[in-house]
């Protein structure tokens, strides 16, 4: 990994945009911004917004702690000095909570600011089970202990001082209201409300009431979605179509590359199915509609079809055989799921229910998936995901 330091004084911040190109050209993959400015919060969120927008695949840290990261590449016109003067703390321990699905540049806004404020430790609470599924794309969230390890990894290097704490919650409060001796909870505007509520239930449980600190949130911008700011379900629409791990099975040389397209019913399988059908050099098998003889022959006679680079097997659970190098899921929101089940099968609310929930679940099956791609949206939004995926099997072929 190769990382960068910046340093942003009054004389050049005029020219942060300029550095920022140029560590997204010389493909920094982290960047450590050195402030030697006042810090504010605008400046804070301007320096993280500037760069979600220029150089989005770099992971920008803005430090905090006055030593200097070791073994960076300095990108713009000032080298960096250590701060010698510590500057104090507001409080001791502060808490905050959220998702921290793939931890973005809105996020960091947040956990700088804890960073800030707090001399010995910051408690953050990571929402898990109940607590993320009313989310958009909430399938494609990352697992709970690799979010809360991204995040401790945040804190720890840029902070140098308090040390980080997680912890799962799956209630509004988690240790908000559980930690006798924290002294204030840090929130974005629109999770003000429940910075109140943990006040609320701190006095019912005789404890000290908690300074809140509301942080404006970063903006940005996703059609898709309805929504105005950097968010995590931005992020993972992102995602679909792209390559989520790395693919371990090889192909044998000399035969077609194998893909398993799964999804449960009213996925919108058939959908991706067609549009995977006009693809040049691909062909289509249904798993599904085949006996065990036949399903043999799809991977043993194969070799002598020199025009087909891909055959995708479309099936309704994963299938994870050796000869299958990567698997994709489509899928929907279960919701959106059980109402085409009504209107495909003219069946009841209760019975859609009843067989969705005896399928594998959508977030089982993208945690055993190379691709994922949603047909919840306008045929022009699937059909791009569509695009994006072969265009990234070709590359890899």
């Amino acid at each position: 990994m190769s990382s960068g330091i910046l340093v942003v004084s009054e004389q050049n911040f005029e020219k942060l945009r300029d550095f920022l190109e140029v560590a997204k050209t010389l493909e920094v993959d982290r960047l450590y911004v050195r402030l030697e400015l006042p810090r504010t919060d605008e400046i804070i969120s301007k320096i993280y917004l500037l760069s979600a927008n220029i150089c989005p695949r770099t992971d920008v840290r803005i430090l905090v702690k006055s030593e200097n990261p070791e073994d960076c590449l300095l990108i713009g016109d000032k080298k960096p000095v250590e701060n010698t003067g510590k500057v104090p703390k507001k409080y001791k321990k502060v808490v905050l909570g959220g998702t921290f699905d793939r931890l973005h540049n809105g996020h960091k806004v947040l956990l700088n600011k804890a960073i800030e404020l707090a001399s010995e430790e910051i408690v953050v609470g990571v929402t898990d089970k109940e607590m993320i599924i009313k989310k958009s794309l909430f399938e494609m969230i990352e697992p709970v202990d690799y979010r809360m390890k991204k995040v401790i990894d945040f804190v720890e290097d840029i902070s140098g001082e308090a040390k980080c704490t997680t912890e799962p919650i799956i209630d509004p409060f988690g240790p908000s209201t559980r930690i006798p001796d924290l002294e204030a909870i840090i929130v974005s505007r629109e999770t003000l409300k429940g910075g109140d509520a943990v006040n609320k239930k701190r006095n019912e449980n005789g404890m000290t009431q908690l300074d809140v600190i509301v942080v404006e949130l970063v903006e940005g911008s996703d059609e898709i979605l309805n929504e105005i700011k950097i968010s995590s379900s931005s992020k993972r629409r992102e995602e679909l179509g792209r390559l989520l791990k790395p693919v371990e099975n090889q192909k044998t040389p000399g035969t077609p590359y194998f893909v398993n397209l799964n999804g449960g019913s009213g996925s919108g399988i058939e959908q991706i199915e067609g549009y995977l059908k006009e693809k040049n050099g691909i062909e289509v098998v249904n798993w599904d509609v085949l006996d065990s003889d036949e399903k043999m022959k799809v991977f043993e006679n194969n070799s002598r079809i020199s025009n087909i680079k891909v055959i995708v097997i479309t099936s309704s659970v994963p299938i994870e055989a050796a000869q299958v190098s990567e698997i994709w899921t489509t899928f929907v929101p279960a919701s959106e799921a059980i109402r085409r089940i009504i209107q495909r099968n003219e069946i009841t609310e209760e019975e859609a229910q009843k067989k969705l929930s005896s399928e594998i679940p959508s977030k089982e099956r993208i945690e055993r998936s190379h691709v994922a791609l949603c047909t919840l949206w306008n045929e022009k939004e699937t059909r791009n995901q569509v695009e994006k995926a072969v265009r990234g099997l070709m590359k890899r072929l």
